[in-house]
């Protein structure tokens, strides 16, 4: 193996990710690629990606970092605008656009993306991407800094459609500090089902 993986081999592979991507493969891009070893391997033999990628003569060597750091964060904030506005064309469906309010502010200067006040109900909404429960836990526990001082029934929702809710319940069980009784975290089909409900 260590004769086989030879730092050209492995820009041969690089290469051919980035014809077809147009940019090199990350970490965990490169562990699903059957041309390529695995990322601990690169780590082990050549001291790292952003090691390897420098010796190889590539001009950007660290992904976290830069231009790609900011490329991450662009692509972040389009996918945030994209799931507000088709969430938001989805409540249409079943509250009036007067009962809809986006970024509401509660306390201080915190706001929740949506807050549904009808005359049967009130109730917010706060919708993230999680790549997966991992990270999922991590924006979590940012929220709840905030949310602790929601003082209506509040849906923080996943929309991630490989996040099952069976896999969010599993997670709360387990969490050592329960959600407040006023804070559900669903799925993006979870919350859909519950809106149906409660929409005129």
């Amino acid at each position: 193996m260590t004769n086989f993986w030879t730092p050209q081999k492995i820009k041969k592979g690089f290469e051919q990710f980035k014809n077809t991507h147009g940019r090199l493969p990350r970490a965990f891009e490169i562990d699903a690629l059957e041309y390529l070893p695995s990322a601990r391997y690169i780590q082990k033999r050549f001291g790292g990606l952003a090691y390897l990628r420098t010796e190889l003569g590539y001009q950007q060597t660290h992904f976290g970092k830069g231009e790609f750091r900011s490329a991450i964060a662009t692509n972040a904030g389009l996918r945030n605008k994209e799931m507000k506005q088709e969430l938001e064309r989805y409540l249409v469906q079943y509250f009036s656009v007067g009962e809809i309010q986006k970024e509401k502010h509660f306390y201080a200067n915190y706001r929740v993306d949506f807050y549904i006040n009808t005359d049967t109900t009130s109730f917010g909404i706060d919708i993230f991407y999680a790549k997966n429960i991992k990270t999922l836990q991590g924006s979590v526990n940012i929220k709840m800094k905030k949310y602790q001082y929601f003082p209506d029934p509040l849906y923080l929702t996943v929309a991630n459609t490989e996040i099952s809710q069976q896999s969010l319940d599993i997670y709360n069980s387990r969490k050592k500090i329960s959600f407040p009784e006023n804070i559900h975290l669903v799925t993006l089909e979870s919350l859909h089902t519950t809106l149906k409900s409660m929409g005129n």
